[in-house]
């Protein structure tokens, strides 16, 4: 990831500013609905970079391949080995939950997000309240070109995501518990700002894959999966009997970010099996 974008998008929210656009990522407008995607401003992609996009009233309508929604397309690398795709969507007083397709020059899906794949992450640093969701997509025979069509279901706009309210937040970094303390129901939106990176597959960390295989963000208040949790147990071990005590503590931090309440006791069970060795 582009450590100099890192740290100016960090100074900026901490001064106040919610989003920063590069100029050649503003979506003009194009009045009627484009129907093709030839004829759609699409956008480059630079490799091991974050992008941020601001969705504005002002941005594409797209009616392509089912998708009915303000949107914005990626011309995506032809790489052999195939891409890895982070989108991290902000979550202010609304939302833009993405949804997204990977379709080739016919019209061919060759990957798609959606709700069911989105995680919640919880503010962390210089980052608010998140969704993340991750695409894998490599070329096959045939395909002359890849586009990454990132939109938001219109047919949803009436429900909300859950967040954990900031009372329930502080008690945790205090160590403490709110039960109490309920969700904040955060509306959906057409519009909104969301972040994307493209890694080439095979370089991206075992911690960016494991925020991917975790329940989806709009069933927040629920417990975490069997199968979730147990790739958290399973990694923090791995990294633990590598003596890759920084990754293990980094997989513990977004576990319990993700409500895996035991990770800790995994972690410590870990360490402790590691050092009597």
């Amino acid at each position: 990831m582009n450590k100099k974008l890192l740290f100016i998008s960090g100074l900026l929210l901490l001064n106040g500013c919610s989003t920063i656009v590069d100029n050649q990522y503003q979506i003009a407008p194009t009045g009627k609905a484009v129907t093709q995607i030839e004829k759609a401003k699409q956008l480059p992609i630079t490799m091991d970079k974050e992008i941020k996009i601001a969705v504005t009233a002002q941005t594409q309508v797209l009616d392509i391949h089912s998708i009915d929604s303000l949107g914005v397309i990626f011309d995506l690398p032809m790489i052999k080995n195939g891409l890895d795709i982070n989108i991290e969507a902000e979550i202010n007083d609304s939302v833009f939950v993405p949804s997204a397709k990977v379709i080739n020059q016919s019209g061919e899906i060759r990957a798609e997000l959606g709700d069911s794949d989105l995680v919640y992450l919880k503010p962390r640093l210089a980052d608010g309240n998140r969704l993340q969701g991750n695409i894998k997509v490599h070329p096959q025979m045939g395909d002359s070109a890849l586009y990454l069509v990132v939109f938001t279901d219109k047919d949803k706009l009436d429900e909300t995501v859950a967040v954990s309210h900031p009372a329930k937040l502080d008690a945790e970094g205090r160590g403490n518990y709110l039960p109490e303390v309920g969700d904040i129901q955060v509306p959906r939106a057409l519009t909104g700002t969301f972040s994307i990176e493209a890694t080439a597959l095979g370089t991206r960390t075992a911690l960016t894959s494991a925020q991917s295989s975790v329940l989806p963000a709009l069933s927040a208040t629920e417990r975490p999966q069997q199968e979730s949790v147990s790739f958290y147990h399973q990694a923090i071990r791995a990294a633990i009997a590598d003596n890759d005590v920084d990754k293990a503590m980094g997989l513990l931090r977004d576990a319990e970010q993700l409500g895996i309440a035991d990770a800790n006791q995994t972690f410590r069970d870990a360490m402790k099996a590691q050092l009597k060795r």
